[in-house]
């Protein structure tokens, strides 16, 4: 039921924002499937607005899933209206400065314009880039006007893509300030100054700022989702990112370059991501599959159904990627210290770690 639910929901996204028929794995038959279901799913993936949205003149929903939807369309919009305005004084800081930021994720999305309304996509927190030689007159631009770090905050690791997040004191919201565009897992792919290079200026309330082009941001969505939070390694998605790509592509067809794209993936080794993720576009949200030199993963949307919906006898396809992934944690476990090589080998301690082993192939996760 969690699948059909997910693919449910994947198909309300597609006829409200994409204008199309529900993907080919959709059901053409009248659903059975709670809408609680669906709304449980469409909060997972962070795309609630979303659905709001692509239901908002559907006659048959039921009065109080329309009177939810609606009030977290309302909410969402009215939080994103109050980012918008934090991110207008963090622009003016920038640019009192001499420093056009770069706007990333969410931010870019919404200045862009990419969804119909500014209250469809969830902004976790507000993203931009700037020069590494100039953040720290960027933070003492932002201190000045009310922005302070939370001492409550985890500390950031050494050499992390960006500054620990500020947090407005005035509208509330907080900032991440990068100073490269990705974390260490695609840096080699969405590397900065390939990025700022497809950077082009735009305005923003009278205000200086630059978006990415839309084939450094297709590639930027793929890595952070696939390789900076490990989707490809785990077998998941995040249906935010995947509809902000669709949008995307949506919007800018003709101006993305694929053969770039194909290039950069493929020269880090990771070709098949770039594939299987663009799969995912095709099966989930309909959208044709740009011809590429790898083909995607076997199996995947198998897989990826294995992972929403567990069964008690996993796919032969899921149990060798775990032991795969299970293999590359060992090696980089010994890569940061190799002294540990010992401790990993005790004989003593490999009963427990194979029982591990196969509960966690046994047990449904609880995640979607």
């Amino acid at each position: 039921m969690r699948w059909r639910a997910f693919i449910e929901l994947c198909g309300h996204l597609r006829i409200g924002l994409l204008d199309g028929a529900p993907a080919s794995l959709s059901c053409d038959v009248p659903s059975d499937v709670p809408w609680e279901l669906v709304i449980e799913a469409s909060s997972y993936h962070n795309v609630t607005p979303a659905l709001a949205w692509s239901l908002r003149d559907r006659p048959d929903l039921p009065a109080h899933i329309r009177d939810y939807l609606d009030a977290v369309l309302a909410l969402n919009g009215q939080r994103n209206a109050t980012l918008l305005s934090a991110l207008a004084r963090i622009v003016a800081a920038c640019n009192g400065i001499g420093v056009e930021p770069v706007l990333l994720k969410g931010a870019a999305r919404l200045v862009e314009g990419t969804y119909p309304s500014p209250s469809l996509r969830i902004l976790g927190d507000l993203d931009v880039l700037i020069p590494k030689e100039r953040a720290g007159d960027v933070v003492a631009a932002l201190h000045d006007i009310g922005f302070r770090p939370d001492p409550s905050d985890a500390p950031m690791p050494e050499a992390h893509h960006h500054l620990p997040m500020l947090h407005d004191r005035v509208l509330g919201g907080g900032v991440e300030l990068h100073t490269d565009v990705a974390g260490a897992a695609s840096r080699e792919i969405i590397a900065t100054d390939w990025y700022l290079a497809g950077a082009r200026p735009s305005r923003f309330r009278d205000l200086n700022v630059r978006l990415p082009d839309p084939t450094r941001s297709v590639g930027h969505i793929v890595a952070h989702d696939q390789l900076d939070h490990e989707g490809y390694q785990d077998n998941k998605i995040e249906l935010r990112q995947l509809l902000d790509l669709a949008l995307i592509r949506a919007r800018h067809a003709d101006a993305i370059d694929w053969v770039e794209l194909d290039g950069r993936f493929r020269g880090r080794k990771n070709g098949k991501v770039l594939a299987t993720y663009l799969a995912m576009a095709k099966d989930l949200l309909g959208q044709p599959q740009p011809r590429l030199s790898r083909a995607p993963r076997r199996r995947a949307i198998e897989v990826l159904r294995h992972t929403i919906e567990p069964s008690s006898n996993p796919l032969p396809g899921v149990i060798s990627q775990r032991l795969a992934a299970l293999a590359r944690n060992c090696v980089t476990f010994v890569r940061r210290d190799p002294s540990r090589l010992g401790r990993l080998l005790e004989l003593r301690k490999w009963p427990g770690r194979v029982r591990f082993v196969l509960t966690a192939f046994k047990r449904a996760p609880p995640s979607w």
